[in-house]
């Protein structure tokens, strides 16, 4: 079976910033962009938060204001990758990065993945502040 290098039309979804498009419909996302709304719908989301789903999401939002220590972070690595694998079937977790940005009291969380069928790595980064 030959391993595909670009992604064709597959999946949709909105955008989660809920923009419309020229028509006045509500944008969507394909493919790539689809998964990457995806993953940051499971770690924005509060474990509780979806009613028919009360274990969808990570830890991450409800250790946003924790002291960022190496347990820590090793444990959102490991959480991260498992939920997001988890809660999205398409999706092969590589790599959990942290990268600092003291000067604004957050950090920017870099997942890496491929999605299954493909040889492409995929880097998606998403800062964390407060208001996660």
């Amino acid at each position: 079976m030959a391993v595909k290098t670009q992604v064709d039309e597959v999946w949709s979804d909105l955008d989660h910033r809920l923009i419309q498009d020229a028509q006045g419909n509500l944008k969507k996302v394909i493919n790539v962009e689809s998964v990457m709304v995806s993953i940051d719908n499971i770690l924005r989301t509060y474990r509780g938060e979806r009613v028919m789903l009360p274990e969808f999401a990570s830890a991450l939002k409800s250790l946003t204001f924790e002291s960022m220590t190496k347990p820590l972070l090793d444990f959102l690595s490991r959480d991260i990758k498992e939920t997001i694998e988890r809660w999205d079937d398409r999706v092969l977790v590589s790599q959990v990065r942290f990268l600092a940005e003291p000067d604004y009291s957050s950090i920017t969380l870099e997942i890496s993945f491929v999605i299954k069928g493909y040889s492409k790595i995929f880097v998606h980064e998403m800062p964390v502040r407060g208001e996660v």
